[in-house]
Protein backbone atom coordinates (compact mmCIF):
# COMPACT_ATOMS: atom_id res chain seq x y z
CA UNK A 1 0.00 0.00 0.00
CA UNK A 2 1.33 3.44 -0.95
CA UNK A 3 2.41 5.57 2.00
CA UNK A 4 0.98 9.08 2.15
CA UNK A 5 3.22 11.82 3.53
CA UNK A 6 2.43 15.45 4.23
CA UNK A 7 5.46 17.64 3.44
CA UNK A 8 5.39 20.89 5.43
CA UNK A 9 7.93 23.44 4.27
CA UNK A 10 8.92 26.87 5.52
CA UNK A 11 9.28 28.73 2.19
CA UNK A 12 12.09 30.97 3.44
CA UNK A 13 14.15 28.14 4.94
CA UNK A 14 17.55 27.66 3.40
CA UNK A 15 17.22 31.03 1.67
CA UNK A 16 14.27 29.77 -0.37
CA UNK A 17 15.61 26.27 -1.17
CA UNK A 18 12.51 24.61 0.26
CA UNK A 19 10.38 25.89 -2.61
CA UNK A 20 12.58 24.06 -5.11
CA UNK A 21 13.48 20.98 -3.09
CA UNK A 22 10.01 20.00 -1.88
CA UNK A 23 8.42 19.42 -5.33
CA UNK A 24 11.56 17.62 -6.54
CA UNK A 25 11.53 15.25 -3.56
CA UNK A 26 7.79 14.66 -4.01
CA UNK A 27 8.35 13.61 -7.64
CA UNK A 28 11.22 11.26 -6.76
CA UNK A 29 9.38 9.74 -3.78
CA UNK A 30 6.48 8.74 -6.01
CA UNK A 31 8.86 6.47 -7.88
CA UNK A 32 9.76 4.86 -4.52
CA UNK A 33 6.11 4.16 -3.74
CA UNK A 34 5.42 7.15 -1.48
CA UNK A 35 2.88 9.87 -2.25
CA UNK A 36 4.05 13.26 -0.92
CA UNK A 37 1.71 16.26 -0.73
CA UNK A 38 3.61 19.56 -0.40
CA UNK A 39 2.23 22.46 1.61
CA UNK A 40 4.04 25.70 2.51
CA UNK A 41 3.61 27.54 5.78
CA UNK A 42 2.14 31.03 5.58
CA UNK A 43 2.67 32.39 9.09
CA UNK A 44 4.14 31.59 12.48
CA UNK A 45 2.39 28.58 13.99
CA UNK A 46 0.94 27.42 10.66
CA UNK A 47 3.20 24.36 10.53
CA UNK A 48 1.99 23.28 13.95
CA UNK A 49 -1.62 23.54 12.79
CA UNK A 50 -0.98 21.48 9.65
CA UNK A 51 0.96 18.79 11.53
CA UNK A 52 -1.81 18.51 14.14
CA UNK A 53 -4.33 17.56 11.47
CA UNK A 54 -2.15 15.15 9.49
CA UNK A 55 -3.38 11.91 11.08
CA UNK A 56 -7.09 12.65 10.69
CA UNK A 57 -6.45 13.54 7.04
CA UNK A 58 -5.14 10.04 6.45
CA UNK A 59 -1.40 10.66 6.25
CA UNK A 60 1.13 8.05 7.37
CA UNK A 61 3.85 10.58 8.21
CA UNK A 62 5.04 14.18 8.01
CA UNK A 63 8.16 15.46 6.24
CA UNK A 64 9.54 18.71 7.66
CA UNK A 65 11.65 21.17 5.63
CA UNK A 66 13.50 23.68 7.81
CA UNK A 67 15.70 24.15 10.83
CA UNK A 68 15.37 23.15 14.47
CA UNK A 69 12.73 25.82 15.10
CA UNK A 70 10.52 24.58 12.26
CA UNK A 71 10.91 20.97 13.39
CA UNK A 72 10.07 21.93 16.97
CA UNK A 73 6.87 23.52 15.69
CA UNK A 74 5.90 20.37 13.76
CA UNK A 75 6.68 18.08 16.70
CA UNK A 76 4.48 20.21 18.94
CA UNK A 77 1.72 19.93 16.36
CA UNK A 78 2.04 16.16 16.16
CA UNK A 79 2.36 15.65 19.90
CA UNK A 80 4.04 12.66 21.57
CA UNK A 81 3.57 9.11 20.22
CA UNK A 82 2.11 10.32 16.94
CA UNK A 83 2.93 9.99 13.23
CA UNK A 84 6.59 9.56 12.23
CA UNK A 85 8.49 12.68 11.17
CA UNK A 86 11.03 12.92 8.36
CA UNK A 87 13.61 15.71 8.21
CA UNK A 88 15.02 17.77 5.33
CA UNK A 89 17.55 20.10 7.05
CA UNK A 90 17.41 23.71 5.84
CA UNK A 91 18.22 25.68 8.99
CA UNK A 92 21.35 27.25 10.45
CA UNK A 93 22.38 24.80 13.16
CA UNK A 94 20.27 21.73 12.22
CA UNK A 95 21.13 20.02 15.52
CA UNK A 96 18.48 17.28 15.32
CA UNK A 97 19.22 16.61 11.63
CA UNK A 98 22.94 16.17 12.35
CA UNK A 99 22.16 13.88 15.26
CA UNK A 100 20.20 11.46 13.06
CA UNK A 101 22.18 11.87 9.83
CA UNK A 102 19.51 13.68 7.78
CA UNK A 103 20.48 15.11 4.39
CA UNK A 104 18.81 17.43 1.90
CA UNK A 105 19.75 15.53 -1.27
CA UNK A 106 16.41 14.74 -3.02
CA UNK A 107 17.40 11.25 -4.19
CA UNK A 108 18.63 10.34 -0.70
CA UNK A 109 15.43 11.61 0.94
CA UNK A 110 13.26 9.74 -1.57
CA UNK A 111 15.12 6.48 -0.92
CA UNK A 112 14.72 6.93 2.84
CA UNK A 113 10.98 7.45 2.41
CA UNK A 114 10.76 4.35 0.24
CA UNK A 115 12.56 2.20 2.84
CA UNK A 116 10.34 3.58 5.63
CA UNK A 117 12.53 2.50 8.53
CA UNK A 118 11.61 4.15 11.82
CA UNK A 119 13.63 5.43 14.78
CA UNK A 120 12.45 6.12 18.32
CA UNK A 121 13.91 8.92 20.42
CA UNK A 122 13.09 10.64 23.69
CA UNK A 123 11.24 13.91 23.88
CA UNK A 124 11.31 16.53 26.59
CA UNK A 125 8.19 18.32 27.81
CA UNK A 126 8.02 21.61 29.65
CA UNK A 127 5.40 22.42 32.27
CA UNK A 128 3.52 24.57 29.75
CA UNK A 129 3.18 21.50 27.49
CA UNK A 130 5.80 22.51 24.93
CA UNK A 131 7.81 19.58 23.58
CA UNK A 132 11.49 19.68 22.67
CA UNK A 133 13.93 17.31 20.96
CA UNK A 134 17.34 18.77 21.88
CA UNK A 135 17.66 21.08 24.88
CA UNK A 136 16.43 23.88 27.12
CA UNK A 137 18.95 26.52 28.16
CA UNK A 138 18.67 29.28 30.76
CA UNK A 139 20.90 32.35 30.89
CA UNK A 140 23.48 33.14 28.24
CA UNK A 141 21.99 31.21 25.31
CA UNK A 142 18.52 32.44 26.19
CA UNK A 143 19.88 35.97 25.85
CA UNK A 144 21.33 35.06 22.43
CA UNK A 145 18.05 33.68 21.13
CA UNK A 146 16.16 36.70 22.44
CA UNK A 147 18.44 38.90 20.33
CA UNK A 148 18.07 36.62 17.30
CA UNK A 149 14.28 36.75 17.56
CA UNK A 150 14.34 40.49 16.90
CA UNK A 151 16.11 40.01 13.55
CA UNK A 152 14.00 40.26 10.40
CA UNK A 153 16.64 38.96 7.95
CA UNK A 154 17.68 35.34 7.39
CA UNK A 155 20.08 34.05 10.04
CA UNK A 156 23.48 32.75 8.97
CA UNK A 157 26.15 31.17 11.15
CA UNK A 158 28.12 34.43 10.94
CA UNK A 159 25.13 36.24 12.47
CA UNK A 160 25.79 34.53 15.79
CA UNK A 161 29.21 36.11 16.37
CA UNK A 162 28.17 39.75 17.03
CA UNK A 163 25.00 38.57 18.75
CA UNK A 164 26.95 36.30 21.09
CA UNK A 165 29.36 39.13 21.85
CA UNK A 166 26.55 41.53 22.76
CA UNK A 167 24.74 38.83 24.73
CA UNK A 168 27.79 37.98 26.81
CA UNK A 169 27.96 41.61 27.86
CA UNK A 170 24.44 41.20 29.26
CA UNK A 171 24.63 37.64 30.63
CA UNK A 172 25.84 38.01 34.19
CA UNK A 173 23.00 35.86 35.57
CA UNK A 174 23.87 34.76 39.09
CA UNK A 175 20.60 33.61 40.58
CA UNK A 176 19.69 30.53 38.52
CA UNK A 177 18.58 27.63 40.73
CA UNK A 178 18.57 24.12 39.25
CA UNK A 179 16.90 21.14 40.90
CA UNK A 180 17.73 17.64 39.57
CA UNK A 181 15.90 15.23 41.85
CA UNK A 182 17.34 15.85 45.33
CA UNK A 183 20.32 17.81 43.95
CA UNK A 184 19.81 21.58 44.18
CA UNK A 185 22.49 23.96 42.93
CA UNK A 186 22.93 27.64 42.11
CA UNK A 187 24.42 28.48 38.71
CA UNK A 188 25.16 31.24 36.20
CA UNK A 189 24.08 29.16 33.20
CA UNK A 190 22.11 25.91 32.90
CA UNK A 191 21.40 23.48 30.06
CA UNK A 192 18.99 20.54 30.18
CA UNK A 193 19.81 18.31 27.18
CA UNK A 194 18.66 15.23 25.31
CA UNK A 195 21.37 15.52 22.65
CA UNK A 196 25.16 15.83 22.99
CA UNK A 197 25.39 18.23 20.03
CA UNK A 198 24.79 21.89 20.84
CA UNK A 199 25.48 23.39 17.41
CA UNK A 200 28.18 22.99 14.77
CA UNK A 201 31.15 21.09 16.21
CA UNK A 202 30.33 22.05 19.80
CA UNK A 203 29.30 19.44 22.35
CA UNK A 204 28.31 20.64 25.80
CA UNK A 205 26.63 17.48 27.09
CA UNK A 206 28.71 14.71 25.52
CA UNK A 207 27.13 11.92 27.58
CA UNK A 208 23.55 12.79 26.69
CA UNK A 209 21.70 9.92 25.01
CA UNK A 210 18.41 10.32 23.14
CA UNK A 211 17.11 6.90 24.14
CA UNK A 212 17.86 6.49 27.85
CA UNK A 213 14.93 8.44 29.32
CA UNK A 214 17.27 10.92 31.03
CA UNK A 215 18.41 14.49 30.59
CA UNK A 216 22.05 15.38 30.95
CA UNK A 217 22.17 18.65 32.88
CA UNK A 218 25.07 21.09 32.63
CA UNK A 219 25.48 23.93 35.11
CA UNK A 220 28.22 26.57 34.89
CA UNK A 221 29.32 28.14 38.16
CA UNK A 222 31.12 31.31 37.20
CA UNK A 223 30.00 34.57 35.55
CA UNK A 224 29.76 34.26 31.76
CA UNK A 225 32.38 36.84 30.82
CA UNK A 226 34.25 36.92 27.46
CA UNK A 227 37.28 35.04 28.90
CA UNK A 228 35.02 32.50 30.63
CA UNK A 229 32.99 31.95 27.44
CA UNK A 230 36.13 31.50 25.35
CA UNK A 231 37.48 28.99 27.86
CA UNK A 232 34.22 27.05 27.86
CA UNK A 233 34.12 26.95 24.05
CA UNK A 234 37.67 25.60 23.89
CA UNK A 235 36.75 22.80 26.29
CA UNK A 236 33.59 22.13 24.24
CA UNK A 237 35.47 21.98 20.92
CA UNK A 238 37.84 19.45 22.49
CA UNK A 239 34.90 17.39 23.85
CA UNK A 240 36.41 17.93 27.30
CA UNK A 241 33.96 20.20 29.09
CA UNK A 242 33.86 17.83 32.06
CA UNK A 243 37.42 18.90 32.80
CA UNK A 244 36.40 22.57 33.09
CA UNK A 245 36.57 23.63 36.78
CA UNK A 246 33.37 25.70 36.60
CA UNK A 247 31.25 23.00 34.91
CA UNK A 248 29.14 20.43 36.76
CA UNK A 249 26.95 17.67 35.35
CA UNK A 250 24.01 15.58 36.48
CA UNK A 251 21.41 13.18 35.07
CA UNK A 252 17.71 13.40 35.82
CA UNK A 253 14.26 12.54 34.53
CA UNK A 254 12.85 15.86 35.71
CA UNK A 255 14.59 19.22 36.03
CA UNK A 256 13.30 22.41 37.64
CA UNK A 257 14.97 25.73 36.82
CA UNK A 258 14.00 29.02 38.44
CA UNK A 259 15.62 32.25 39.57
CA UNK A 260 14.13 33.29 42.93
CA UNK A 261 17.09 35.49 43.86
CA UNK A 262 17.96 36.99 40.47
CA UNK A 263 17.75 40.75 40.18
CA UNK A 264 16.23 40.43 36.66
CA UNK A 265 14.32 37.85 34.58
CA UNK A 266 16.44 35.01 33.17
CA UNK A 267 15.75 34.26 29.47
CA UNK A 268 15.20 30.71 28.20
CA UNK A 269 15.78 29.03 24.84
CA UNK A 270 14.14 25.82 23.62
CA UNK A 271 15.69 23.99 20.65
CA UNK A 272 17.42 27.22 19.66
CA UNK A 273 14.35 29.48 19.88
CA UNK A 274 13.63 32.14 22.49
CA UNK A 275 10.93 30.74 24.81
CA UNK A 276 10.34 33.31 27.54
CA UNK A 277 11.86 33.39 31.01
CA UNK A 278 12.35 31.23 34.08
CA UNK A 279 10.83 29.37 35.87
CA UNK A 280 10.49 26.16 33.82
CA UNK A 281 10.11 22.49 34.67
CA UNK A 282 11.13 19.76 32.22
CA UNK A 283 10.36 16.04 32.14
CA UNK A 284 11.46 13.27 29.79
CA UNK A 285 9.04 11.32 27.61
CA UNK A 286 11.01 8.15 26.79
CA UNK A 287 10.71 6.97 23.17
CA UNK A 288 7.89 9.43 22.44
CA UNK A 289 9.29 10.73 19.14
CA UNK A 290 9.19 8.57 16.00
CA UNK A 291 11.41 9.61 13.10
CA UNK A 292 11.70 8.27 9.56
CA UNK A 293 15.29 6.99 9.46
CA UNK A 294 17.11 9.27 6.98
CA UNK A 295 20.21 7.10 6.58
Amino acid sequence: MTKRVLAIANPISGRGRAQKLAPKIAAMALGAGVSVDVQFTERAGHGREMAAGARVRGYDGVLGFGGDGTLNELINGLGPDNLPLGIVPLGTANVLAKEVGARRDPAHVARALGRWRLLRRDLGRMDNGRLFTCFVGAGFDGECTRALKSRTKAIRMSSYVPIMWRAVMNSDFRGIRVRCGDDVRSANFALCAITPCYGGPIELTSRARPDDGLFEVLTVHEPVTPPALLKMLVFAFLRALRAAPAARFAEARTVQMDAPHSDRPVPVQVDGDFAGELPVRCETLPGALTLIDPR
